[in-house]
């Protein structure tokens, strides 16, 4: 395997996508809004819902439709320390998890459609490298930034978190086990679940705009995620969640296998 190759075409790749607004704004913007302004909202909202019953109105709605081990776990805090352990920790995790998908088909999107619209395709697909190397250059070149991002993005939402809440909370309560499962098993799975998808439709179509707007039929799993934790119906512990990422991996792992075996360069400069 020629590693200088393939570091030397991540590279490539990644400058071209920093460089470019239209990619690099989102990759930036929404990480931050997800990781620090939308946690960093709901831990200051129950100063907003103070008065008579105001947390404990709010909550009340919410802890009907949880689990008795969420319940329970509630149990231990007052009615405004629930409210943002409630939001903090479970309702906005699966929100989180738009941040590894989001960045890792941005990039994906940009690998052989945007190659074909800047014209350096066919450039690309004659160089001295294996179809397996390239292929897995331009896994790599989405994989890892997603991989950053998710982590500055939850050390980022740890941060906001614990300070906007300390007034109510008095300590250090984020993250629990379940989120150091969705952050090392999920996320990644979830991120390679978006390039592995973005890839295999960027390989067909001629634009990024094409690419992003059919690949993004592969964010509704997740919305249904967040769908499901909001409604209580699908609220998910440590156990529960990492059976959620082997799920996603499998899938995920398919989809790149599926694409390593019928990617061939031929096929590329016919389409260029």
């Amino acid at each position: 395997m020629n590693r200088r190759a393939i570091a030397a075409l991540v590279r490539r790749d990644l400058t071209a996508v920093f460089r470019s607004r239209a990619l690099a704004l989102p990759l930036i913007v929404v990480p931050i809004v997800l990781s620090a302004v939308v946690p960093g909202l709901m831990a200051l909202l129950p100063r907003f819902t103070s008065g008579p019953g105001g947390a404990a109105a709010e909550l009340e709605p919410l802890l009907a439709a949880l689990p008795q081990a969420i319940k329970a776990e509630l149990a231990q805090y007052t009615a405004e320390q629930a409210l943002i352990v409630l939001l903090a920790v479970y309702l906005l995790a699966p929100l989180f998890l738009i941040v590894p998908f989001m960045v890792s088909s941005v990039i994906a999107a940009d690998s052989f459609a945007g190659e074909r619209e800047r014209g350096t395709l066919e450039a690309l697909l004659y160089s001295p490298i294996t179809d397996g190397e390239l292929f897995l250059a331009k896994i790599l070149v989405a994989w890892l930034p997603a991989l950053l991002a998710t982590a500055l993005g939850f050390v980022t939402y740890a941060v906001v978190v614990n300070a906007v809440a300390w007034p109510e909370m008095g300590r250090v309560f984020f993250p629990n086990a379940m989120w150091f499962v969705l952050i090392l098993w999920v996320a990644p799975a979830v991120a390679a679940l978006g390039l592995a998808g973005m890839v295999f439709v960027s390989l067909r179509v001629k634009t990024v705009q094409e690419a992003v707007q059919l690949g993004g039929l592969l964010v509704v799993p997740i919305l249904a995620l967040m769908v499901g934790q909001i409604r209580g119906s699908m609220m998910l512990g440590s156990r529960a969640l990492a059976v959620v990422g082997l799920v996603v991996w499998i899938v995920s792992g398919a989809v790149l296998l599926r694409g390593v075996r019928s990617f061939r360069r031929t096929k590329l400069i016919s389409r260029a």
